[in-house]
């Protein structure tokens, strides 16, 4: 019975660093974001009420639940890593944002973009590359996409937010 049990417990950890794995390497590393940045991205955004915000490696729901909450958006998340998910989920759950808020544990780059008025990346530079002809193609016009760190290749932000030499910048473009 304990080898049953330590086979179980040995596969769920490899399932669980798997998933972190296999998100760093697709897109980004999970690392959360200071709640203050989060706002600063979602401000910068200019979301109205009802707009449909989706972001891309969601991690634990954090801008989803701000962007609910704060903007009345209706937000998307879409998170490959399962412990971030499922952190996320419960969060969404407790906070009785369910309805306003959703978060999948799926590949964003597999994902239909076409339905947001406003998108939210935190990936490294290849990510960024590789998610750049996704967002041409699939983006609405008038679309925002914020990115929080890093630029997207080849496009002109509307809006570049530095606000001092130890925070991060906020790209803002419009499609």
């Amino acid at each position: 019975m304990i080898d049953i049990l330590i086979f179980i417990v040995f596969f769920l950890i490899i399932g669980i660093l798997g998933t972190f794995a296999l998100g760093g390497v697709l897109a980004a590393p999970w690392v959360p974001l200071w709640q203050k940045d989060v706002k600063r991205m979602l401000k910068l955004a200019q979301i109205g009420p009802d707009e449909t915000v989706y972001d891309l490696g969601a991690g634990d729901g954090r801008i989803l639940l701000i962007a609910a909450k704060n903007f009345g958006a209706k937000a998307v998340g879409f998170e490959i890593a399962i412990l971030p998910y499922l952190l996320g989920w419960v969060k969404i759950l407790l906070s009785g944002q369910r309805g306003k808020a959703k978060l999948y544990c799926r590949n964003f780059f597999k994902a239909d973009l076409s339905q947001a008025d406003v998108i939210c990346a935190f990936l490294t530079p290849r990510a960024m590359l590789k998610l750049k002809p996704k967002l041409e193609k699939e983006a609405k016009p008038g679309c925002r996409v914020i990115s929080y760190a890093f630029k997207i290749p080849g496009w002109e932000p509307v809006l570049a937010d530095k606000p001092d030499q130890k925070t991060a910048a906020v790209y803002v473009y419009r499609r």
